[in-house]
């Protein structure tokens, strides 16, 4: 028979992860590990907030946020940037497919996760570490697919429990943001790659006029690519972001040329 062990906590540094935390703060709950996968292209303003919450945190007895990277197999670590600029290839949400979110998110977690359970000895007595994970009460689907996803994995299933602590709660999206302002915290925004390519285009629009340095490393990734990309036009998949913003430009330059002809009260 199993038994409920150490607690780990996946955090995203997005809204929902940030007000499950605050719920577990506030509810004085175990947690014993809080993991954030780092794909080495996460906004400035995330980092940021990792450390400002990271400090929130410790004063309140919760450990302070642990960072971690995808480990090759020669024992370096790669960011998804790095990895796009030596093999040519885009996100792969750009091509219809998610395995950036695994390789560079879930996997880090799941290794991270084991090295320190064994550490731990969690599972010498037949402990099971309870990995929590920021669903929120309106994606329970997404709760769904993660319980069936360990189910096929009789080694997961024998060492992990996974525990959706908004789900369990009835926090949705809203409910989350309440929490994040009632704690005094501000609110952590958007959560992801500054080159993902799930960025809108007033997304993208807003990188290349506030942070320039980024949207050019955003397109050495989308030129890379150019030559192994196939149907795919670029990081927006149907549209390149380079075409993108040329075109933006081309468009404030026409209107900034044409004459007003209006009539303004004057002859």
């Amino acid at each position: 028979m199993t038994c409920i062990g150490p607690v780990v906590v996946s955090y995203g540094a997005g809204t929902n992860s940030t007000a499950m935390l605050i719920g577990m703060v506030e509810r004085g709950e175990q947690v014993d590990a809080i993991v954030f996968a780092d794909t080495g292209g996460e906004r400035p303003e995330t980092y940021a907030y990792v450390d400002m919450f990271s400090a929130w945190l410790v004063p309140r007895g919760y450990p302070a946020i642990v960072s971690v990277r995808h480990t090759k197999r020669d024992g370096t670590t790669e960011t998804l940037e790095a990895t796009g600029l030596r093999t040519g290839h885009l996100p792969s949400i750009a091509y219809g497919y998610r395995a950036c979110s695994q390789k560079f998110k879930r996997d880090p977690q799941n290794a991270w996760a084991r090295r320190w359970a064994l550490a731990q000895a969690a599972w010498a007595g037949g402990e099971q570490v309870v990995k929590c994970i920021g669903f929120d009460a309106g994606e329970p689907q997404r709760a769904t697919r993660s319980d069936a996803a360990i189910r096929t994995n009789p080694t997961e299933r024998r060492r992990y429990r996974l525990r959706y602590p908004l789900v369990e709660w009835g926090m949705d999206r809203d409910a989350c943001v309440d929490a994040i302002d009632a704690a005094g915290l501000p609110r952590p925004g958007k959560s992801s790659c500054f080159f993902c390519p799930m960025s809108k285009p007033r997304e993208i629009l807003d990188l290349r006029d506030n942070a320039p340095d980024l949207f050019a490393r955003a397109l050495a990734i989308e030129d890379a690519a150019r030559p192994f990309s196939g149907t795919i036009a670029g990081l927006g998949s149907r549209f390149s972001w380079r075409a993108l913003a040329d075109g933006d430009e081309r468009q404030s330059k026409l209107w900034g040329e044409l004459p007003c002809d209006c009539y303004d009260g004057d002859e």
